[in-house]
């Protein structure tokens, strides 16, 4: 039974529209690149920078910080999170099982070690039929 959606987040540091650990729905995907619904907008994004799964996950990623980035603010450490839910950025506490996000109240777990999420990726082969519309 084909997904009627599919998820995705950049695996790169730089990628100009999306930001790291946000999800974004997949609107169409192929080998190639994926198109991806960002702020309302579509962004065509290289297939080799994205991961792809066929839920949204529910769990805060884990973003280590790029060197010299003014946001987020430096007192939040070498890492900071996305929300699941909204995509606010939010300090961690040093291994918390759970985090309540400041802009959505949304309570979720933390994907500390989200390696796991790799095992839902769709394949190449089911990307390039994309979602059914």
């Amino acid at each position: 039974m084909p997904h009627t959606e599919q998820w995705a987040r950049t695996r790169v540091r730089t990628c100009r529209d999306l930001r790291r650990g946000a999800w974004y729905r997949v609107m169409r995907a192929t080998p190639v690149e994926g198109v991806l619904e960002v702020n309302r907008r579509l962004v065509t994004v290289p297939r080799t920078f994205l991961q792809i799964l066929p839920f949204r996950p529910q769990l805060w990623s884990v973003v280590p910080r790029v060197a010299n980035a003014p946001q987020p603010p430096l007192s939040w450490g070498s890492t900071y999170g996305v929300c699941p839910q909204c995509s606010a950025r939010a300090a961690l506490a040093p291994h918390a099982p759970k985090v309540s996000c400041p802009r959505c109240n949304g309570l979720f777990p933390v994907a500390w070690e989200d390696s796991g999420l790799c095992a839902f990726e769709m394949s190449e082969k089911e990307t390039a039929v994309g979602p059914k519309r």
